[in-house]
């Protein structure tokens, strides 16, 4: 609403043309003449959808973050990420201090509690190097697994045959070798 003029009829007009949806809805609805300036409209679209918004966070909602058994370190630092930003003017060193407790135990936790970040920056950083450890490890886990279960398939197949050994379609092949003759000119 960067207008340069003072007329409020200007500016509840140019209010309504932004809304959208169910804003739109309750504006059409207002009774004739309950607007009476563009603060009163203001007021009322507040009054309305004050619900709507969302609350500040506070050092509290902060203190009590912890991180999940089972939740990934990524998804964690996402809801930490916007708690911080929720919550304004917080102190950097106040937000790391309260990352610590937060986290799982594990060689993370203990990285950070030895070193600690010394900005919000540096933990991003060093977290996203632990998410990329972290998706490696878990790379190379699913990897093993499927090497086992192909190892374990293979051994199952070669179990149920005669001899262990099994021809190009699938039939048995002899155990011994077979004798062929020639004719000798």
């Amino acid at each position: 609403m960067a207008f340069r003029t003072g007329c409020d009829a200007i500016w509840c007009r140019a209010f309504s043309l932004s809304l959208e949806g169910e804003a739109l809805e309750w504006f059409d609805s207002l009774p004739d003449g309950s607007i009476e300036n563009f603060k009163g409209l203001s007021n009322m679209f507040k009054n309305q959808f004050a619900a709507c918004r969302t609350q500040e966070a506070t050092i509290v909602d902060l203190m009590n973050l912890k991180q999940g058994k089972e939740e990934p370190l990524e998804t964690f630092m996402d809801r930490l990420q916007k708690n911080v930003r929720r919550m304004k003017g917080l102190n950097t060193e106040l937000a790391l201090q309260h990352v610590m407790p937060g986290l799982r135990p594990g060689p993370f936790k203990d990285n950070i509690c030895r070193n600690p970040p010394k900005s919000m920056e540096e933990l991003r950083q060093r977290t996203a190097d632990e998410i990329r450890v972290e998706d490696m490890k878990q790379s190379y886990r699913k990897e093993l697994q499927e090497a086992k279960a192909e190892k374990e398939s293979r051994r199952d197949n070669q179990g149920s045959r005669p001899g262990g050994q099994q021809g190009e379609r699938g039939t048995p092949e002899p155990t011994t070798p077979a004798v062929y003759a020639t004719k000798r000119p």
